[in-house]
């Protein structure tokens, strides 16, 4: 071996040295992207020499790099046919004259930045010690001969010639070994290697070769085992070529498509590519893909917000992968951008700031808009981009402010006229009536929907054409696209949509509205004389009251009026009908009054009162279906006269007589009666239904195959008459059972008010038994949010007179409580799920909604640990959830209270019920959207007119 000569490190380069080996950065694979680069920078300067001397390329004219694993000497070799470097230079450049950027790049790391920018402060070297206990650099330039630098980071190297060819000779370039420590053996796999140069130096302009590594198994003949045969070839690595580097009309598709299905991992083409390049202010050269399909996972929010579309390159070499260089909207789009002009010496936090980066942004934007603008020239690819992104397209209308007038051009819709193509508003606006100035549109679920929606047809019949807005990104779309190009967009089911239509006479709108003036005639009964339609009003008047002398005044109504006429969309059978005719009489009797009347004020403190009357669908949360505590408010059960007491029996032979208690049982529901009269001749009976809380109802010849015994268990008693009975203090969970399945046994023969009353016992049973210190139980509380809600607490102390201390500082009686038996829950929750349901088929909504609402609120406060432990009380719990929340979203919506309804829907669902129960939800989902829809329509239209009624009883300005 040649003598050897050893160095001193420079001072900054040996603490850069120090910094690199004791750093704890998990991202040590840059070593070989900063080899790599530091090879292609050598080939371009032996290729820049050759432009002036060609002569210099002699030694070796094959220009490429070589990437080698050695298992066997736990090595990676990097080696290039560059410009070399003579002794001096490998002294100079690799250990004793500090570069530039050394300084600068360890106060960047000192103030947080990544070190993966190393190579950017022209230090990147270094970063082989990353990885490497020792590395070695072996150099022949075309100006001295071959020598070999050495150092294992300790403070010195060591600089020799090289006479043995250890590792080869060569005729020019480099070869950077690195002796890999003990914990970095990953990187001696060719897979691992062969991934890391497709990430980071896929577009390096010289070819990068690999010696790959394979392995096959071989069968031995003749013996049960198998041998690995291990060969290795080189293999290039950067097939794809950075064809954004050449000129648009220089790339064939199949270039350009191949990159696409590299960089999107697609297996199809892709849909349209911009080539963008710039000139200027600042220089970068891009390409921007669309594809053809959306990502399956393209609306999951959280993926959304981590979805990376375009790569960043400097100089061909990657650097970071950027999610917010486009809108979200955009997330579908590919990209790759290369810039020269990017600072080297710049970390990633400074990326997000650095305004060469924020003009590439603008740019990126602008010339998406363009292939965008280029796909709608051809039909059929605008059409498939429409069915891929027209939803990204009205998300970005939503939410992406800044380009929302670029986006509106690019939309297109189906409607009234357009068959199966699609339309854009400037078409529509462009075959528009003369003298429309609306572009009308209807929502719906689907085309056929929303084309046979009653809205559209007398519009239609009138010669408009309507868009269909089928998408349900549509909804929210809308709300920021009022209107496009001076023409204001106006839903088919606006008041003003219909006045288009209004081509009536007098005479026909009083027509029309006669139903209005019977029912506040019905309403209002002898308070007037009657009720007519006059005429000469003034503006914002809606009525006024004519008096003759002593009798009750006439009531006027002015049909023209907007109030008016919304009273005439509501039915005569609506409860709302008397509260607003008593309204409207006493708006009419201050027709004309003076602006200070104080009858004014009380007058539009009404209008309040009856808009939060109408809006009940539209409120958040009630105290209305919070169960009442104790059980209180069940109805009282009916007495036949069974069980022991002097009422009839059946006889043996199953004839009946009068005075026996019976079941009357159809298809649809069965009844408790009592038998009043028995025509043998017809084979009918007449009964009486006995009533909760007292009264008969009468029914006359029904048919002897209704009539039915009752069940034994009901003429015996059941296993307890009464919450208070024996049996519940003897044995309350067998007794508790047993009422449960009697009531169970009464349901599936349809008599819910026979099954109400079993399950009612059960249920005062569980709120009858006695209170104690430490006791669990549910109360109504605001809970420090003002709305009420069911709270979980425990007794602390009761007093003799049942007053109950609890543990969240508040006193209440013991009958206001609701027990929580942890080890009973199952039973008790069934207990009222099954009463909720026999009251919904009664139409007893309300409470049903209370029963169910205590449900949710004992499964609630059921213990976290017993769920745990128990599988079969937790799946228990999880049914009993989902079950309880789709009930009382179906009371809900009976009872008018949609968004609570939606509420209960949207939770259910989120429990990841079974597919009978996510069928059934989805179902009530769309009742409920179609009733919102319909209040929309109907209340909310009367609600804003009630508003316009009481700014101008309070004496403000006209609202139109």
């Amino acid at each position: 071996m040649a003598e050897t000569e050893t160095y001193a490190f420079n001072a900054d380069i040996s603490q850069l040295m120090s910094l690199i080996i004791n750093a704890f950065y998990s991202n040590k694979e840059i070593f070989l992207r900063e080899l790599i680069s530091n090879a292609s920078d050598a080939m371009d300067k032996i290729q820049y020499q050759a432009t002036m001397d060609p002569s210099k390329l002699d030694s070796n004219r094959d220009l490429r790099i070589k990437v080698q694993p050695d298992r066997e000497a736990g090595t990676v070799t990097v080696e290039d046919a560059g410009i070399g470097m003579t002794r001096d230079e490998l002294i100079a450049n690799l250990g004793t004259i500090a570069k530039s950027g050394t300084k600068a790049f360890m106060e960047a790391v000192s103030a947080g930045a990544d070190m993966s920018m190393i190579g950017q402060f022209g230090v990147g070297f270094y970063s082989a010690y990353l990885v490497s206990e020792k590395v070695r650099v072996v150099s022949k330039s075309n100006d001295g001969e071959q020598h070999v630098w050495e150092s294992t980071a300790g403070g010195t190297f060591v600089v020799w010639k090289d006479e043995t060819f250890e590792h080869g000779k060569l005729s020019r370039g480099t070869k950077v070994i690195c002796y890999l420590k003990d914990d970095q053996y990953e990187f001696l796999e060719s897979d691992r290697l062969r991934d890391l140069i497709l990430k980071h130096s896929a577009f390096v302009g010289f070819p990068i070769e690999l010696l790959m590594e394979h392995r096959k198994e071989e069968e031995v003949p003749d013996k049960d085992e198998k041998v690995v045969t291990v060969s290795y070839q080189w293999e290039l690595m950067n097939k794809n070529k950075p064809v954004w580097m050449r000129q648009p009309e220089e790339v064939t598709h199949e270039e350009y498509a191949d990159l696409y299905k590299w960089l999107a991992t697609d297996w199809e083409d892709h849909l349209g590519v911009k080539h963008v390049i710039t000139s200027g202010q600042v220089v970068f050269k891009a390409l921007l893909y669309c594809p053809r399909t959306a990502p399956k996972d393209m609306f999951d929010m959280g993926k959304m917000a981590q979805r990376f579309s375009i790569r960043l390159y400097v100089r061909r070499v990657f650097i970071k992968e950027f999610n917010d260089l486009l809108p979200k909207w955009m997330g579908f789009i590919k990209g790759i951008v290369d810039s020269d002009d990017m600072p080297l010496n710049i970390s990633r936090e400074q990326l997000q700031q650095n305004a060469i980066l924020n003009h590439i942004k603008t740019s990126l934007q602008k010339n998406c808009f363009a292939m965008f603008a280029e796909l709608a020239k051809d039909p059929k690819k605008y059409k498939t981009f429409q069915e891929s992104f027209s939803q990204c397209l009205k998300l970005g209308v939503y939410e992406d402010h800044a380009n929302r007038e670029n986006i509106i051009p690019l939309l297109r819709y189906y409607s009234s006229r357009s068959g199966d193509d699609l339309i854009s508003l400037d078409e529509y606006i462009a075959r528009m009536k003369p003298g429309q100035r609306h572009i009308l549109y209807i929502t719906g679920r689907s085309r056929r929907d929303a084309a046979k929606s009653p809205y559209i047809e007398g519009l239609k019949k009138e010669g408009y054409e309507i868009i269909y807005m089928v998408d349900p990104v549509d909804e929210y779309a809308v709300q920021f696209l009022k209107e496009y190009k001076g023409k204001e967009l106006l839903s088919c089911m606006a008041m003003e949509a219909t006045r288009l239509l209004d081509h009536r006479t007098d005479d026909d709108i009083k027509s029309e509205l006669a139903p209005v003036r019977r029912s506040v005639q019905a309403a209002l009964g002898s308070k007037v004389a009657a009720v007519t339609f006059g005429k000469e009003f003034g503006p914002e008047s809606c009525a006024r009251l004519v008096s003759d002398g002593g009798g009750p005044p006439t009531l006027e109504l002015n049909f023209k009026h907007s109030f008016i006429r919304e009273l005439g969309k509501r039915s005569e059978e609506d409860s709302e009908r008397k509260p607003l005719a008593e309204f409207l009489l006493e708006v009419a009797a201050l027709d004309g009054s003076d602006p200070d009347d104080v009858r004014r004020g009380s007058a539009a403190e009404r209008t309040q009162e009856l808009i939060q009357r109408l809006s009940a669908g539209e409120r958040d949360m009630g105290s209305d279906d919070l169960p009442p505590p104790g059980d209180a408010g069940a109805p009282v059960p009916i007495d036949l006269g069974v069980g022991g007491t002097a009422s009839e029996k059946p006889k043996e032979d199953g004839a009946f007589s009068c005075g026996t208690a019976v079941r009357i049982a159809r298809p649809d529901r069965s009844r408790r009666a009592i038998i009043s009269f028995v025509d043998e001749d017809q084979g009918t009976v007449d009964v009486m239904y006995p009533k909760w809380g007292g009264g008969e109802q009468e029914e006359e010849g029904i048919k002897r195959k209704f009539v039915q015994k009752l069940q034994d268990f009901e003429l015996a008693g059941g296993a307890a008459r009464t919450a208070d009975a024996p049996a519940f203090k003897d044995n309350f969970y067998h007794t508790a059972l047993a009422v449960k399945e009697e009531g169970n046994q009464l349901f599936k023969l349809k008599d819910y008010e026979a099954a109400h009353e079993r399950y009612t016992v059960g249920i005062q049973a569980f709120c009858g038994r006695p209170r104690s210190s430490g006791m669990e139980v549910l109360v109504v509380s605001a809970n420090g949010t003002g709305k009420p809600e069911l709270e979980l607490t425990s007794i602390a102390t009761i007093d003799a007179e049942g007053v109950c201390e609890l543990r969240n500082g508040t006193d209440v009686p013991a009958n206001q409580t609701l027990p929580v038996f942890q080890e009973l829950l199952p039973l008790q929750t069934s207990m009222y799920m099954n009463r909720a349901r026999c009251r919904q088929n009664l139409g007893l909504h309300l409470e049903a909604a209370r029963d169910l609402t205590a449900v949710l609120g004992l499964w609630k406060a059921a213990d976290k640990r017993m769920l745990e432990a128990d599988a079969e009380v937790r799946e228990a719990e999880a049914k009993g959830v989902y079950t309880a929340q789709y009930l009382r979203g179906r009371s809900r919506l009976a009872l008018g209270l949609l968004k609570q309804a939606a509420a209960d829907v949207r939770d259910a669902l989120g429990r990841s019920p079974p597919a009978a129960t996510v069928k059934q939800l989805r179902e009530l989902k769309a009742e409920v959207q179609a009733a919102q829809e319909t209040y929309r329509q109907v209340n909310g239209p009367l609600s804003k007119e009630l508003a316009k009624l009481a700014i101008s009883l309070r004496g403000g300005p006209k609202i139109s």
